[in-house]
């Protein structure tokens, strides 16, 4: 997280891991915290630096406009080819054991 903190020039108070149901993150701007999905730690890893860099953008951005987009772009280029991998996945796995 300190490298994206960095190159985003922002600095995040508190990031916080938690079980989600419908989201895979979400941030705070005003006190500049994270709260991450626990479900990212069964996804490609590629996909929680997304999530984790998304929600950081959202610190200097809270919507989802033009500038947040412009912000993606700049940050991370390849950020819709991650978000269509991760939206491909489901939010949940469970283990049904019969």
């Amino acid at each position: 997280m300190t490298k994206w903190e960095r190159v985003i020039g922002v600095e995040v108070a508190g990031m916080y891991v938690r079980r989600m149901k419908t989201r895979w993150g979400s941030c705070n701007s005003n006190a500049k915290t994270i709260r991450l999905n626990t479900d990212l730690a069964k996804k490609p890893p590629e996909c929680l630096e997304y999530i984790m860099v998304h929600e950081m953008v959202h610190i200097l951005e809270p919507t989802h406009n033009e500038r947040f987009q412009n912000w993606m772009h700049q940050f991370m280029p390849d950020w819709p080819h991650r978000r269509q991998l991760l939206n491909r996945l489901p939010v949940r796995h469970e283990d049904w054991e019969y």
